[in-house]
């Protein structure tokens, strides 16, 4: 058979694939399919290292649900992303780039575990030319060309099906609706086992492509147009504040005959306290008797209606100590504003924040700062470091007139506890405060029932009581050199499985009562200056029954070390204090 001749009977089957092709690409589609079959895609190639990282932590043997529940979340989330950014002119240009991201991070996540968060996409800037070409393989383009390139072709190649933009509004809309109930089907019936993975796996979450690429690229843009923004000094506060009493620097011991103008040095110790709910405290009515130590003492003020202002340390904890409240703080601004600490520091007031928990959150940058969630400064750790550690030393802060030649000086002394912090409640606590058992021994509460978890949640309030006692017990000493007193205050709740919601964090608006409602107690001595019975409209017993919040915090502070400004005139405090 000559070459002519064999042109001429594959020259048929030749126009019949063109024609298939043009056939295939002359078809339009509807933008909405073609974003499902898109996210559909992306999780089946783009996600193994995902995947493999889930298992490792849940295996499909005793997980199966949970495993099939992730999957749908994760086309649900990537079906929503999707839908929110594609539109019919804008479509094909989002999917062409989510499938070439997908096609290259997903290589790198699965050959090297690569994971493209924000300090490795600042690590890949800075790579030379050198370091780059040595990651360069054969594997790398094989992938990229067929899970890059050729499905890059088809979408460019397809023709988007027209509609009226009532239809397109209409059909838009349906699909937001049906991802979101997606995600919430998933979401639902897992809740508990989500709690824990959320929080406890966040790492394994960092896995996503291209979720996690794309939401790196946003945040590293918006970090570095806030960092543009961010003025080159602090943002004062309290600019006219000034101290409204002298203190009696002399010979504090005999103190009976101390002038209106001249009073002792005040002495408060403030304790952040950690993911303590305030309807678990045994001197709030709680059925059982989470606090023993505290109940026995005298001069103890427990509020009972007290709001949080967030539902996470890293937002309460800012907020608490600033000059916003809780409707007009900004967190993204909280850091170069100052804070009460400052204002209180400017106006000599001795200021050291002590820690045992992840950090003071950038409130204590500019007064004195202990980090004791380390054996170097603790001298109380097994498992991990204990909150009593904190007051190891504690006579070297307090400058006692009676006991030291120094003089004694106005201070503040912050504790910041570990405290309830989650879901490890097993671990916040030392075997001897195992009051109630079962307990749930694992981080995962999923796995435990829930009235296990609530034993290990009043287990670790047990020990919150033992150490406020301590402080309590500590402080007593210096009455006669110092108007002493001891706030304890939470920086938010705790949910333990109500609705199946467990830990925190949940947008204000809609978290329930259990991550805002906190405790706060006021261990207020006679003779400290604090009204506690003279004024009946103002006294601490009234006051307990009041709703009071983190707002209060501020203003109380500067009252009680009697400093005065405009900015918190007006503002509601715990407590009135009479000279």
């Amino acid at each position: 058979m000559s070459i002519s001749q064999a042109a001429k009977i594959d020259a048929p089957k030749a126009n019949k694939k063109s024609r298939s092709l043009s056939k295939l690409y002359n078809r339009e589609i509807n933008l909405n399919h073609l974003i499902i079959v898109v996210a559909l895609y992306l999780v089946a190639t783009a996600n193994i290292g995902f995947f493999e990282q889930v298992l490792s932590v849940y295996p499909l043997s005793t997980n199966t649900g949970f495993i099939f529940s992730i999957t749908g979340l994760l086309f649900g989330l990537m079906w929503l992303v999707l839908s929110l950014l594609c539109y019919r002119s804008t479509a094909k240009v989002v999917l062409i780039i989510m499938v070439l991201i997908a096609a290259i991070c997903g290589y790198f996540t699965d050959a090297y575990g690569t994971i493209f968060n924000r300090d490795m996409l600042i690590n890949g800037l800075q790579t030379d030319q050198a370091e780059a070409m040595g990651l360069m393989a054969p594997s790398l383009f094989i992938r990229l060309f067929l899970l890059g390139i050729v499905p890059v072709f088809m979408i460019g190649n397809i023709r988007l099906k027209r509609l009226y933009w009532q239809q397109a509004t209409l059909q838009k809309s349906v699909t937001l609706l049906l991802s979101i109930v997606l995600i919430a089907m998933c979401l639902v019936p897992f809740g508990d086992q989500y709690a824990s993975f959320f929080r406890q796996h966040k790492i394994v979450r960092s896995y996503v492509n291209p979720i996690t690429p794309v939401y790196s690229v946003i945040r590293l843009g918006t970090d570095y147009i806030a960092e543009r923004r961010r003025p080159d000094t602090l943002i004062p506060h309290a600019t006219d504040a000034k101290r409204s009493i002298s203190f009696n620097t002399s010979n504090t011991s005999n103190t009976s005959n101390t002038s209106n103008s001249a009073v002792k040095p005040k002495l408060m110790v403030f304790v952040v306290g950690e993911t303590v709910r305030a309807d678990h405290i045994g001197l709030n009515g709680y059925e059982r008797n989470t606090t023993p130590l505290l109940s026995k003492q005298s001069d103890i003020y427990s509020f009972k209606d007290a709001s949080s202002c967030g539902t996470s340390t890293a937002y309460s904890v800012p907020c608490m100590f600033s000059y916003a409240n809780r409707k007009n703080y900004d967190p993204d601004s909280a850091s170069y504003n100052e804070n009460v600490l400052d204002t209180l520091h400017k106006q000599g007031v001795n200021v050291v924040w002590r820690d045992n928990n992840s950090s003071a959150k950038g409130v204590a940058d500019r007064v004195t700062f202990e980090d004791y969630k380390t054996a170097a400064l603790n001298p109380d750790c097994d498992i991990e470091c204990r909150d009593i550690g904190m007051l190891d030393g504690f006579d070297k802060l307090v400058k006692s007139g009676s006991s030291q030649k120094e003089t004694p000086k106005a201070t503040l002394i912050l504790l910041h506890q570990m405290g309830n912090h989650g879901p490890a409640y097993f671990k916040r606590y030392p075997k001897d405060f195992a009051e109630y058992q079962p307990v749930c021994m694992t981080n995962e509460l999923s796995k435990c029932d829930n009235q296990s978890v609530i034993n290990g949640y009043d287990n670790a309030i047990r020990y919150t009581d033992y150490f406020l006692n301590s402080v309590i017990d500590t402080l007593k000493p210096y009455e006669q050199d110092y108007e002493v007193v001891m706030v304890y205050i939470s920086d938010h709740g705790e949910s333990l499985g109500e609705n199946n919601i467990y830990l925190h964090g949940l947008p204000y608006a809609i978290a329930p009562n259990a991550q805002k409602h906190v405790p706060v107690i006021i261990w207020s001595p006679n003779g400290n200056g604090i009204d506690s019975s003279t004024i009946a409209n103002s006294s601490l017993a009234n006051m307990i029954d009041q709703p009071v919040s983190h707002d209060f915090i501020t203003p109380t502070l500067l009252q009680f070390f009697g400093i005065t400004t405009d900015e918190t005139k007006a503002a509601p405090t715990f407590f009135k204090v009479t000279n």
